[in-house]
């Protein structure tokens, strides 16, 4: 109970006494003592003056009362919450009290003591920062190395929550909003490969045989992701504390799809190459031996056996021509590609052919992209420069890339007549000097699967053109994902979350996961066809506040936005044009969300739009949510301005970024963050707590609406 409810109870009871007192003592003197002698209407008058009495003094008592609630009650209530914002929420917080109190200099002591406390933390903090910057390098360090691994990193705890992964663990694993902290790695890899990779080490250790074991405590495994697309080659090592025992694991892996697809291959190539080679041969050798055991056979039985061998030899040779284009895609297929710049490409060409007096190469046109080997590319074309200038005596070429409908080509572009096939050919076989395992151009050409021919080009000039591939993945301005920089993607603390992630009732607030989100929409009636324009949220693992795993999206609302919307948010029709549609958002945010508890500032209004697509998405959030507005308003019942700016001044929050989606999640975030220290200090530690404390703040919000 509150200062002010035990004081008012008292001062309750003090009057009822009294009232009991003065009212019953007449009673009693009246029936055991004077009562014969004293007339009836003086008996009755003495008793509407014993009642009067009572009701003055209970009267008397309740002015007393007010008084003390108004001077002393009310300012230290007042001063409680006071002190509990500047020690759990904002140090900075004045504690500022009407001064009809009559408490004496306590409100100043308090303004002293909260000022030296904030002092103190900020020395507490700036010592912290001292001693953490050795650690914050060596964090450097780890995050650098982790990020130019051409591995794929991935730290898990024994419930097999992440506690670490790298940018090339994203790109391996073609995710984006699946893969975070205290995130289940199940949720984008095939579980059982791990489990028994875990059971395997785990044995081994209890039985000691990682001891003279060759691996360790480590073991390779193979595994897909989830959608059955990649197939990873991983290594898995146990994670041990001070005392042997296994607190989690460590796992890098390689995408290895195209490499057992082409070992596959490789092994239907050699089962063609002898079981499906083998009828043919046969029949071929049974005719030849028919042939050479019967000499004399007559010319039309002849015939019919030179018949075999002539349709046998074909067959034959049909499939060795199969046998070695695949078998060619096969070798083709493990050399190492890589998307190209093409101006990087040709500048390397360009140095290399600046030495040679008299024969100028110039880069033209504009840079394309495009996959290849670039060593053995350049190797190619200089050989070919040098072909062209020996063989038409130029001493001018330039080089251009261009784009075509599905090749990108790069073109030697000089004054004078093409070069004949024929010349070009034999150019093909020459080995490269400084190409690797002495290939020749055409052996670079296999590889690519490309050829070169020469053409005109325009009037009076030619050129040798060579087709490439263009990018295989996304490149620069063309749509391609940008990772951030620097993301918050580790977490070690996480180790020691409960493994029973169903009880999260029961779980304090700090173990939990939570999405802080917020939408900006075309309006504030969503039940009237407003819809959603943008959709933003933000991950708080541990305590910490995720920026790096973050979800903002525009979407289209398929109705033009308001002008009085725009007006808050800024988002205009031009901005949404060309957006994806609430339906595609959605369940993308449905999967950054998975089962976190949801967070948001008047929760009710942005859930109102998720639950009016659920039926049409064939989707439910049934996420536990939890409202600041509401929480406000349990630790802030004194006031009732519980908007985001009120509530960020009171906690000392910057805000920034203001009406729109990502920026009211990060202030909304900081803003719960400091409501769960002032929870845990009145008591309210857990999920069913918090859920509890709104929902009975939210009945009597009602009952005080209606006077």
């Amino acid at each position: 109970m509150s200062i002010r409810l035990v004081i008012a109870l008292c001062f309750a009871g003090i009057a009822l006494a009294a009232a009991v007192v003065v009212f019953g003592s007449g009673e009693w003197l009246l029936a055991d003592r004077i009562a014969d002698a004293i007339p009836e209407k003086t008996a009755a008058a003495l008793a509407v003056y014993r009642l009067g009495a009572a009701l003055v003094l209970v009267l008397l008592i309740s002015v007393a009362w007010a008084g003390f609630d108004h001077a002393i009650a009310a300012p230290l209530a007042r001063l409680v919450r006071d002190i509990r914002t500047a020690t759990h929420a904002n140090p900075d917080h004045k504690i500022e009290i009407a001064e009809t109190h009559i408490l004496g200099d306590l409100p100043q002591a308090v303004n002293a003591m909260a000022a030296e406390l904030s002092r103190a933390r900020r020395d507490v903090h700036d010592a912290i920062a001292q001693a953490t910057r050795d650690i914050e390098k060596q964090k450097g360090h780890l995050e650098a190395i982790l990020r130019d691994l051409s591995e794929g990193v991935v730290i898990c705890n024994l419930n097999h929550q992440i506690l670490l992964y790298n940018h090339r663990a994203l790109t391996l694993l073609h995710v984006a909003g699946e893969l975070g902290l205290g995130r289940s790695l199940f949720t984008v890899m095939n579980r059982q490969p791990f489990l028994h990779t875990l059971e395997r080490l785990s044995n081994r250790l209890s039985e000691q045989r990682h001891k003279d074991h060759g691996e360790g405590l480590s073991t390779n495994f193979v595994s897909t992701t989830t959608d059955g697309r990649y197939t990873l080659e991983g290594r898995m090592s146990l994670i041990l504390d001070r005392d042997d025992r296994v607190t989690g694991y460590i796992t890098t892996f390689e995408d290895k799809t195209h490499y057992l697809a082409a070992l596959g291959k490789r092994d239907r190539l050699l089962s063609k190459a002898t079981e499906g080679l083998r009828g043919s041969v046969a029949n071929l050798r049974a005719a030849a031996e028919t042939l050479n055991t019967h000499r004399g056979m007559t010319v039309a039985e002849r015939g019919a056996f030179d018949k075999v061998i002539f349709d046998e030899s074909n067959v034959l040779s049909g499939m060795l021509e199969n046998l070695t284009s695949e078998y060619r895609d096969v070798m083709t297929a493990h050399w190492p590609m890589n998307d190209i710049y093409s101006a990087n490409l040709l500048n390397g060409v360009v140095r290399r052919m600046a030495g040679k007096k008299g024969f100028d190469v110039v880069m033209t046109g504009l840079p394309q992209w495009l996959h290849g080997d670039s060593h053995t590319l350049v190797e190619l074309l200089e050989h070919v420069l040098d072909k062209v200038r020996e063989h038409t005596g130029t001493t001018s070429i330039d080089l251009e890339a261009s784009p075509g409908e599905r090749r990108v080509y790069l073109d030697l572009i000089w004054k004078g007549s093409p070069v004949p096939a024929a010349v070009l050919d034999r150019w093909m076989d020459v080995q490269l000097k400084d190409a690797l395992g002495g290939l020749t151009a055409r052996d670079i050409l296999e590889l690519h699967k490309t050829e070169l021919w020469s053409q005109s080009l325009r009037a009076e000039f030619a050129c040798v053109r060579l087709p490439l591939s263009p990018a295989a993945g996304e490149t620069p301005g063309k749509g391609a994902r940008s990772l951030p920089s620097r993301p918050e993607f580790y977490d070690f603390d996480i180790s020691g979350l409960p493994a029973d992630l169903e009880q999260n009732g029961e779980r304090s607030l700090r173990s939990l996961t939570f999405v802080v989100f917020d939408t900006e929409t075309t309006g504030l009636k969503p039940s009237e066809g407003d819809e959603i324009i943008s959709i933003a949220g933000v991950r708080i693992v541990n305590g910490r506040i995720l920026t790096g795993e973050s979800f903002s999206e525009i979407v289209h609302p398929g109705r033009p936005i308001p002008p009085d919307s725009i007006f808050f948010h800024g988002i205009t029709d031009e901005m949404v044009a060309g957006k994806p549609p609430i339906e595609a958002a959605l369940p993308r945010f449905k999967e950054f969300v998975a089962d976190s508890v949801l967070v948001a500032h008047n929760a009710a209004f942005d859930m109102k739009f998720l639950k009016l697509k659920e039926e049409s998405l064939n989707m439910v959030f049934d996420n536990a949510v939890l409202d600041t507005l509401l929480l406000s308003a349990v630790l802030h019942d004194e006031t009732t301005d519980h908007s985001l700016d009120a509530i960020a001044e009171r906690f000392g929050i910057e805000i920034e970024g203001r009406h729109t989606a990502l920026g009211d999640s990060l202030v909304t975030a900081g803003i719960f963050l400091r409501m769960v220290d002032m929870l845990e200090a009145i008591g309210i530690r857990t999920l069913d707590q918090a859920v509890e404390a709104s929902n009975k703040m939210v009945k009597i919000r009602a009952l005080q609406a209606r006077f």
